[in-house]
C-alpha cells in the first residue's frame, strides 16, 4: 500500500507516505466503528435514466 514502506517503496516521499497512511487508518477506523451510510440514504439505481 502506498505510504507503508512496503515493496513498492515510498519514493522518497516522506510527507505523502504519512499523509496516505493517516487517511487510510481514519478511513478504516471511522467504517470500523460502525455501519457506514447508516445516516445516509440507499442509493437508487439510475443506470436506465441515464444511459437509458
Amino acid at each position: 500500500m502506498a505510504g507503508t514502506h512496503d515493496d513498492w517503496g515510498d519514493h522518497g516521499w516522506t510527507p505523502a507516505g504519512a499523509f496516505v497512511t493517516r487517511a487510510t487508518e481514519n478511513l478504516l477506523t471511522a467504517f470500523a466503528r460502525g455501519p457506514a451510510g447508516r445516516t445516509l440514504p440507499a442509493p437508487q439505481d439510475n443506470v436506465a435514466a441515464v444511459y437509458g
